[in-house]
């Protein structure tokens, strides 16, 4: 009976843990056998987009999508223009913080684009090469893609065969 309890009074919690189980499960199983051992940003995208409903996953992966490739782009193209300089990294994070307002009206996902941007010129300015800085952007938007694709197909399929309650529905029928 207590566990019971436990599992109606926490139910949101217990979907999103067992989504970001099999997720996180499945992608690790997937990159390991393509030999990618840095996982980091798949993961993290299936984190981010992992929702019960797959439309509002769908939603948080687009704007993953988008602002990961405005960061990498913007970032990518600093870097290949004026090469791996320090100083060009603020330069290049403010552009994509207004690429990126101006182009996205998810406020929560504007801080994707100007990450990006650092991995990229990070990548460049660590590797003294404009080479490390493209290697590192199509890495990093591959990994967020498969780990956002990976939280659509979990939330797909688990929205066939577990559902949580709608807290407001739940709210309205105790009344």
């Amino acid at each position: 009976m207590k566990l019971r309890r436990l599992l109606t009074r926490n139910l949101p919690g217990l979907h999103y843990a067992v989504r970001i189980c099999i997720g996180a499960t499945l992608l690790w199983i997937l990159l390991r056998k393509v030999g990618d051992t840095h996982a980091i940003w798949a993961i993290i995208s299936l984190i981010i987009v992992t929702e019960p409903n797959v439309k509002t996953a769908l939603t948080t992966f687009k704007s993953r999508i988008y602002n990961t490739l405005i960061g990498c782009g913007v970032g990518l193209i600093f870097l290949l223009i004026a090469g791996p300089k320090d100083w060009v990294l603020p330069v290049a994070l403010t552009a994509t913080v207004i690429i990126s307002t101006y182009l996205t009206r998810l406020e929560i996902s504007w801080r994707i684009a100007p990450i990006a941007a650092v991995i990229v010129m990070s990548s460049g300015l660590m590797g003294h090469s404009r080479l490390s800085g493209f290697e590192a952007t199509l890495l990093r938007t591959g990994e967020v893609f498969l780990g956002g694709a990976m939280a659509l197909l979990v939330a797909w399929l688990l929205s066939r065969i577990w559902m949580p309650a709608d807290p407001a529905q739940e709210n309205s029928s105790s009344h």
